[in-house]
């Protein structure tokens, strides 16, 4: 076995197949841009990648917030729903606040605001997943704070793609309609 897995014999081989493939394919496919395809490949596959990162984001966060209802009603604890979630936007819209007034900086703006996005999201993730540890009132609350927090989080990734989008057709951030 160990004969016919050596690295140095398998890449001489691949290497004189390659060089033998080359010299007997037509011309046409030797003048193929293969780098340009190559990388317009590469960018839609990771077109394709973050499209379905961000649809199964938005989706365990959808699932996740049902459970979060479900289990609540369960509980007899349907009135923590709502305040949960406005104590979450609250929250996160204070965090952002006060973030953008902590870490100004010269740099440009969008970058800021993703990394904002992000850490908020984080935080509010990691809120969510503490509530294991929990009792169930708190547990409860900590729950629909978060997922207000996400949903507020989610909300302002929304208006950062659609001023990104905007800013690229050359329109103004006000006349986006999604």
């Amino acid at each position: 076995m160990a004969q016919f897995w050596e690295p140095n014999k398998m890449k001489g081989q691949l290497n004189t197949i390659k060089e033998r493939l080359w010299e007997n394919s037509p011309d046409s496919v030797k003048a193929f841009p293969w780098k340009k395809a190559e990388n317009l490949l590469l960018d839609k596959l990771l077109v394709a990648g973050n499209k379905a990162l961000k649809l199964s984001i938005v989706t365990v966060f959808v699932f996740s917030c049902l459970s979060d209802f479900i289990y609540s009603i369960t509980r007899n604890q349907e009135l923590m729903i709502p305040f949960g979630l406005i104590v979450g936007v609250l929250m996160s819209d204070f965090l952002k606040q006060t973030s953008q007034e902590a870490f100004r900086s010269s740099e440009g703006k969008e970058l800021e605001m993703k990394w904002q996005v992000l850490w908020l999201g984080g935080l509010f993730v990691a809120i969510k997943l503490a509530c294991a540890w929990f009792g169930i009132g708190i547990r409860v609350l900590l729950l629909h704070v978060a997922n207000g927090g996400l949903m507020q989080v989610l909300w302002q990734w929304r208006s950062l793609l659609a001023e990104n989008g905007s800013m690229e057709d050359g329109s103004t951030p006000s006349s986006v309609e999604s």
